[in-house]
């Protein structure tokens, strides 16, 4: 759609009618179908893109791509847009894209998470994830203390802080009033400060009450889920934001429901933000109990998407992440998945923090005091001073004179001002270009018939996987049997007997191009080969000269191919 420029976030209604545009612009290419509802019944919708007239998109391979599980990676949603706007406008212009329409199904879910994106872009809220309240007393009850509201009508949520000269935490830093940095011991004058989030400070019938002393009980969000530890691979009910059992709510029972109903996905890329990673599986799982095939792939397609992006693979191993949907489409599916964490404002500010992004967590104080100064300055002359809200006076009904300013999270952090918000969707679709291009492709390069004398004949095919990869992905989808092996079809007229070898065979796995023919299989079975042929012989028991014999060959992962010659 060329009148959109991509320089603002869709609400739920807007992004459903672009995509209705879309769809009625391209029937050929987009079709868009109902998945399953949102807890608040929002329609969650997958988007299949590939080119009909060149095969239905069950008869291809698959890259399956979902974006805004989280409510407030709404770049996400915008990039998984993106990436439909890109194949469906560049087909004339980009050879790759010509190729991926023709041959791969892209699957695309914009919006996994519609409820909790709504009330992120339509309310000052800020929320991880869905709207339903967890754990379940948060549906009736809220303990007394600060709530997180916009009390000074900006429709913001920003920081107060309250000058506290006696037990304050934090104050003023010297190098940049707008900064506040933490206190130390031998920090003797004040002004001290305690910081809290802009609110006010209700009972539990969520009355404000009258009379509010420091220090203040911070009230948690009664939104606590988590979807992406919802998951079952890895589930821990223990995790924050699990959910009470695997797959408890809808957007994830839809996602999991879908992925597995599409048995031609080989690849997933699930879209969140932010922090400028790619991460991949395993949280629970070490490296080294993964074969060492499916270890090198990660390295080599996780390297792709270094490449196109910039961001550097990370292995999210460690208790914390468990339960996330990569995890779960690589351990049970044998599917090769990433998480890319999109748009990265510290990375930006200070680049070396891409030699491990997660150290940026780790830092002490004084570190962390520089970083923020760094990324002050980079947002002062990149972005525009939009995402830092300058500190201002206000009366308090509660407690008196506060202030209130500082970052700007929707604005700037957790997702790019507008301006840049094209220039990151364009930079993180390469990605998923090359990865949609490396999946197998299964293709019947010769068929013969031989007659043998007697109305006997030999139909002979040679198949071959044209693509990179091989057509069961991976060795962890062998050891889950979560794959079929390729078949060979074969389709007879009336009045033929099959002599030798069975109408459909079975004929393993079709290894891929990737290292070279000098490549060891995954395992050491017979039935890895890049090219097999299949043989029958047939009787024809009644005259069938210029009749047609078919194969087709069929491959779960790697598509359908389909060649005819005649007697």
């Amino acid at each position: 759609m060329g009148d959109f420029a991509f320089d603002r976030y869709l609400t739920y209604d807007e992004m459903m009618q672009w995509l209705s545009d879309v769809e009625a612009d391209n029937p050929h290419l987009v079709e868009i179908e109902t998945i399953g509802v949102s807890y608040e019944g929002r329609d969650v919708v997958a988007v299949t893109l590939t080119d009909r007239e060149a095969g239905g998109p069950e008869s291809k391979p698959a890259l399956y791509v979902d974006g805004n599980i989280h409510a407030g990676e709404v770049t996400a949603s915008m990039t998984c847009l993106y990436l439909i706007n890109y194949l469906t406008d560049a087909r004339g212009v980009d050879p790759r894209v010509q190729k991926i329409l023709e041959s791969r199904t892209i699957y695309i879910i914009p919006r996994a998470n519609p409820d909790g994106a709504e009330k992120y872009l339509t309310t000052p809220e800020h929320l991880r994830s869905s709207v339903r309240p967890f754990p379940e007393y948060r549906r009736n009850y809220d303990p007394p203390g600060l709530r997180a509201e916009d009390i000074d009508g900006d429709g913001r949520v920003l920081i107060m802080r309250v000058r506290d000269d006696e037990c304050g935490s934090w104050k003023i830093d010297p190098e940049d009033q707008r900064l506040m940095i933490e206190r130390r011991p031998d920090d003797l004058e004040g002004p001290f400060y305690h910081l809290y989030s802009e609110g006010v400070i209700r009972d539990e019938d969520g009355d404000m009450v009258g009379d509010a002393r420091l220090p203040l009980e911070v009230v948690e969000t009664r939104y606590g889920l988590d979807l992406n530890r919802n998951f079952p691979a890895g589930y821990r009910p223990t995790a924050d934001g699990a959910g009470p059992y695997p797959l408890s709510e809808p957007e994830t029972r839809n996602l999991v429901q879908f992925i597995s109903e599409h048995p031609n996905i080989g690849g997933a890329l699930a879209y969140h933000t932010t922090g400028g990673v790619l991460f991949r599986p395993h949280s629970t799982i070490k490296d080294e109990d993964f074969s060492d095939d499916d270890m090198r792939m990660y390295e080599t397609i996780g390297g792709w998407g270094t490449e196109a992006t910039g961001y550097p693979v990370v292995c999210c191993y460690g208790d914390i992440w468990s339960g996330v949907l990569d995890d779960w489409c690589w351990e049970h599916k044998g599917i090769f998945a990433f998480t890319p964490e999109l748009w990265d404002l510290v990375g930006r500010a200070a680049p070396e923090t891409h030699e491990d992004p997660m150290q940026v967590h780790k830092m002490p104080a004084p570190k962390r005091q520089e970083l923020e100064r760094k990324i002050l300055r980079y947002h002062d002359h990149y972005l525009g001073a939009r995402g830092f809200v300058d500190w201002r006076s206000f009366e308090h009904p509660q407690l008196g004179h506060v202030e209130i300013g500082g970052w700007d999270v929707k604005e700037c952090w957790q997702n790019p001002p507008r301006a840049f918000l094209s220039a990151e969707c364009h930079k993180n679709i390469q990605f998923p270009l090359m990865f949609a291009l490396a999946l197998p492709e299964v293709h019947i390069d010769e068929l013969t018939v031989e007659r043998l004398g007697g109305g006997e004949c030999l139909v002979s095919v040679l198949v071959s996987n044209r693509g990179y990869l091989d057509t069961c992905i991976s060795a962890q989808a062998r050891k889950q049997k979560a794959v079929r092996e390729d078949v060979a079809h074969l389709q007879l007229p009336e009045g033929t007997e099959i002599l030798t070898g069975r109408k459909t065979t079975e004929i393993g796995f079709l290894r891929g191009y990737r290292g070279g023919p000098d490549r060891q299989p995954i395992d050491s079975g017979e039935n890895d080969a890049h090219r097999k042929r299949v043989q029958w012989t047939v009787r024809l028991l009644e005259p069938a000269v210029g009749c047609e014999v078919a194969v087709l060959i069929r491959s779960e992962r790697g598509g359908t191919s389909r060649r005819a010659a005649k007697f």
